[in-house]
């Protein structure tokens, strides 16, 4: 019988094929191993960017009080997103700083800087943009944007409110119904008497300096302008600003209290002697349960507007301005700036349509430089002696024409309820008399047949000649005696005398004048004679005893060319 082999016995496997499948396999696994490797280092490197390697940065923000509160609110908001800025973790700290002290810091050195206000801010945020120009060129980073608007109004009692925008009231009216005692019975409001407007200039007043340029923009031709110093300077705006000084009960109108602390004690009482103070409209909306009222006077809108500005240089690094921008882009989002719209501010854009004042910093300045201490006005008869000596030359002119070029500079600036008049006086100008009425002393903006006295005088003074001899005595006699005929009660009543020499006639002592002009002098009737003597003039003693019966002053200016005279003659007539 044959031998058969065993078939159960195990085949050989090919090595090739596992091995193939092997080298497939580690590929496909070294593949992903380096995709996730890849992937994992590009985590790390962003978290390592994300990571505040550089340490913690805080932005300062110095805002005005009435905002700093929301924007509090959106500092936390911002600060929870995790900012980092050059390897910074950045938060925001919002301090509430009055406006004017922020603006003085920042016109000092930072080593100065008064840490009451908070750290020195890398933001600053003040109540309106004319604050931004009180401060040093390159302060600021960049174009500030705002962040809310609201408009300043009057915060008054409901009837007051009433009346007012019944007579469509504007700025410009708020003068005459400050100083007159029946301005708001003359509107329909009887027993309130004028509309008593405070003007705080403490804390935070922006709102006062905002008013006060409203009115003066409002008697422009032009409200759009910028209200500048020489403006304010003016008879128009002067006279209005001074009738702002004190209401129909006499009483200072700027006292140095902030306008909310003027507001808590404003009430709805017709015998208040305050029936108004300008503050801004989400202030007085934000005033839980006030009885006040606003009122928007008609004309150009003061507003503020809130500008974000981004300090430079010296006071800040470049981390906190760029941190500083982001926070301001961040507050303006659409869903961050609900906060300020909540609050009771307008939306930015909303008073783009608007004539929005505004005034240099000098403006603002002088504005409530005046109605602290207002022009006053006057009854003067000026007095001009026009002799011979007049005709010496000082400053390439004669003293005569630098003496009615400073004349005609007053002229124009006077408020327009003073009463002026110009004589002058030589010898023999008038038949036998030695002085001539120019213009007779009057309303400065009365109509003449040759225009408002007040251009009649500019005109006439450009006219004049000097002449021979000075006669003092018998003009200033003359003029004594017309200026108590005419004497107008409540206002002051002058004579202003401006002379070079001494008295040439020879008719009349200085004794025998000084006593007829101490019988002439009336205690219900006072006029005071103010004297101006330019050079040397041998007769001073008599010109001094003369001033010092009537009640007035003697100044000498050593010459008639440069700015001394005409700044003592405004001062003489204001």
């Amino acid at each position: 019988m044959g031998e058969h082999r065993n078939s159960g016995g195990t085949r050989g496997v090919s090595k090739g094929p596992v091995i193939a499948v092997g080298t497939i396999v580690v590929v496909v696994l070294a593949v992903i191993g380096w995709f996730q490797l890849r992937e994992r280092t590009a985590d790390q490197g962003v978290q390592a960017a994300d990571t505040c390697v550089e340490g913690d940065s805080v932005v300062a923000v110095a805002a005005t009080p009435d905002i700093a509160p929301h924007l509090t609110t959106l500092a936390q908001r911002f600060t929870e997103t995790r900012p980092v800025v050059r390897d910074h973790c950045i938060s925001v700290l919002v301090t509430a700083a009055d406006s004017t002290a922020v603006a003085g810091g920042l016109n000092a050195d930072p080593a100065a800087w008064d840490e009451t206000m908070g750290p020195i801010p890398a933001l600053w945020i003040p109540s309106s943009s004319d604050a931004l120009t009180d401060v040093p060129a390159g302060t600021i980073d960049g174009t500030p944007r705002s962040l809310a608007a609201t408009p300043i109004v009057l915060a008054t009692p409901p009837a007051v409110a009433s009346t007012l925008e019944r007579a469509n009231i504007g700025w410009a009216d708020l003068p005459g119904l400050q100083e007159a005692s029946d301005g708001l019975d003359a509107l329909g409001l009887p027993g309130w008497g004028g509309i008593r407007m405070q003007l705080p200039t403490g804390g935070e007043s922006h709102a006062t300096t905002a008013a006060l340029t409203a009115v003066a923009a409002s008697l422009s031709d032009d409200p759009s302008r910028l209200v500048s110093v020489d403006d304010i300077g003016t008879g128009t705006v002067l006279s209005a600003l001074s009738a702002l000084a004190s209401t129909d009960r006499a009483i200072d109108v700027t006292p140095p209290e902030s306008t909310d602390s003027v507001l808590d004690r404003l009430d709805t009482d017709s015998a208040a002697d305050v029936h108004a103070v300008p503050v801004t409209a989400q202030r007085l909306d934000a005033e839980d349960g006030s009885e006040l009222a606003a009122y928007a006077p008609t004309g150009p809108t003061p507003i503020a507007d809130y500008p974000a500005a981004v300090l430079a240089g010296r006071w800040t690094d470049e981390t906190r301005r760029r941190a500083a921008a982001q926070f301001v882009e961040f507050a303006r989002q659409p869903e961050n700036a609900e906060v300020f719209v909540d609050a009771g501010f307008d939306e930015v854009d909303s008073t783009s349509t608007q004539v929005v004042p505004t005034a240099s910093p000098e403006a603002r300045s002088s504005m409530v430089s005046v109605v602290q201490d207002p022009a006053t006005a006057r009854v003067t008869t000026i007095l001009l002696d026009i002799s011979g000596s007049m005709d010496t030359e000082e400053g390439g002119q004669t003293r005569l024409s630098n003496t009615t070029d400073a004349l005609v500079q007053q002229f124009t600036d006077v408020l327009d309820s003073t009463r002026l008049g110009l004589w002058v006086y030589s010898d023999d100008l008038e038949g036998d008399n030695a002085f001539r009425t120019v213009v007779a002393t009057g309303p400065v903006d009365e109509i003449l047949p040759a225009g408002t006295r007040r251009e009649q005088l500019t005109a006439s003074a450009g006219d004049l000649n000097p002449a021979t001899s000075t006669s003092t005595y018998e003009s200033v006699t003359a003029a004594y005696v017309v200026a108590l005929t005419d004497y107008v009660p409540g206002k002051p009543n002058s004579i202003l005398l401006v002379t070079d020499g001494p008295d040439d006639d020879t008719t009349i002592t200085p004794e025998r004048f000084l006593d007829v002009l101490s019988t002439m002098t009336d205690p219900n009737r006072p006029v005071a004679i103010d004297v101006v003597s330019i050079g040397t003039n041998p007769d001073i003693s008599t010109l001094q005893t003369m001033s010092d019966i009537t009640g007035g002053s003697l100044t000498t200016v050593a010459t008639s060319a440069g700015p001394e005279l005409p700044e003592l003659l405004r001062k003489l007539l204001y």
